[in-house]
């Protein structure tokens, strides 16, 4: 039963031919005549979800202190879902923990390892931002190490070239420690072959760090056979989840040194997962339902039948757009692509006129979500670049509004650098 008093829709099998806007109608909100083809920032929660997390803030509220204090509250429904998290992401339940989102998690992880004068971190060009600022602050405070960031080199033709250029980048750089890799790049939707670079490493003694911000519910996952020794993970990019619901995986021979970023009352105890018990004052409702995230995934018929029909989406979107602007797909060869991302060169003319940075990409962003549609633009390797998403709910006609929108505002440059993004504080 939901907060409103009705009865949450049963789950059952909806198949592939009712994703795009029928699945929109059936088990999404969204705004009318708007065109979201940006799953990969925030992601897009179910309603039945979203029931699901109102009734678990109700029964909290009928009893907070039985909720916080004793095991059959929030302590019990926490357990639930990394035990069901844990089954999905191929581990054991006990080097899973929670956590609000994975910039929360690299610096929990980041913060726990013990540095020594004179090891390095390496990130590269590609790396997400929050991500570097978290090493950088971390560098800035913790006399004699140092961080190290390479430039990633395009196009990218065979996996070889980009496995390559990391073993450069340590070989070139002795006294690596850490190496922070995306399984897959934030910006530039990079499928990076994580297991042969962190085996490598591996092989050298240096710990591996994977953002796989993107990757859970869009890829395979086993996180055993993977082998990072901490992988980060979202779960409101492509699983459905509401914001605020992220993992950190931590190989067993690191446990008793990884600690939660906040000292609270678990702070001591004996295990991993005791010791990243979720704060009483904090909505831990976002990670109770990732088993209800779980379940309607399954019920669109797993991950097989998602990838199949997302990746064929925004390839086919990818070609439309680049024809229909005159420009080009990113160049990076087809198996180290995302499988439900994209980059799409934005028209000659807006490039031309406005300059290739991140303010520039924020006024785009903005004029086109006023006119009704998101895709986030960024700035790579000289050009500026749409990057499109696909998830169940979109359809070919989502980006059709993509392309005719970003045609009218091919038209408008000079209305489009007056746009005002300050805030008044």
């Amino acid at each position: 039963m939901a907060t409103d008093g009705t009865e949450r829709k049963p789950l059952t099998h909806i198949p592939a031919s009712e994703f795009g806007r029928e699945l929109l109608r059936a088990e999404f909100t969204q705004r009318p005549n708007y065109a979201n083809c940006n799953c990969g920032s925030y992601g897009h929660v179910p309603q039945r979800i979203i029931q699901a997390q109102n009734e678990f803030v109700k029964e909290r509220e009928l009893d907070p202190d039985n909720w916080y204090r004793f095991p059959e509250g929030e302590e019990s429904k926490y357990f639930r879902a990394v035990r069901r998290l844990s089954e999905f992401l191929g581990t054991d339940k006990n080097n899973l923990v929670m956590v609000e989102n994975v910039s929360t998690g690299v610096t929990t992880v980041l913060r726990s390892i013990k540095f020594a004068a004179g090891d390095k971190i390496l990130i590269n060009s590609h790396t997400f931002t929050a991500v570097e600022y978290s090493v950088e602050h971390l560098v800035k405070n913790t006399p004699g190490i140092e961080m190290v960031s390479f430039e990633l080199q395009l196009p990218i033709n065979k996996q070889v070239d980009l496995i390559d250029q990391f073993k450069r980048a340590i070989e070139g750089n002795p006294g690596i420690r850490v190496v922070v890799l995306d399984h897959i790049t934030s910006s530039s939707a990079i499928l990076t072959p994580v297991k042969p670079i962190i085996d490598w490493c591996h092989e050298r003694d240096i710990l591996v760090v994977l953002d796989g911000a993107h990757a859970a519910g869009q890829l395979p996952i086993n996180l055993e056979e993977i082998g990072a020794d901490y992988y980060l993970g979202n779960l409101h990019k492509w699983l459905f989840a509401p914001r605020g619901c992220s993992f950190i995986y931590v190989q067993p021979k690191h446990h008793d040194w990884t600690y939660p970023l906040v000292v609270a009352h678990n702070h001591f105890k004996d295990t991993l997962a005791d010791r990243f018990l979720p704060s009483a004052t904090r909505d831990n409702t976002p990670y109770l339902v990732v088993p209800e995230c779980i379940d309607f995934h399954n019920s669109l018929g797993g991950l097989s039948v998602i990838y199949e029909r997302n990746q064929a989406l925004v390839t086919a979107a990818q070609e439309m757009l680049a024809a229909a602007w005159g420009t080009e797909v990113y160049p990076v060869t087809a198996d180290c692509r995302a499988p439900f991302m994209g980059l799409v060169r934005i028209p000659k003319i807006l490039e031309e006129n406005l300059p290739v940075d991140l303010h520039s990409a924020d006024l785009l962003m903005k004029a086109l979500c006023d006119k009704g549609a998101f895709v986030v633009f960024s700035p790579s390797d000289g050009g500026m670049w749409a990057r499109i998403a696909a998830h169940v709910w979109n359809s070919m006609e989502d980006y059709h509004m993509v392309r005719d929108l970003v045609l009218e505002m091919t038209q408008e440059v000079a209305a489009i650098k007056k746009i005002n993004l300050s805030v008044e504080h």
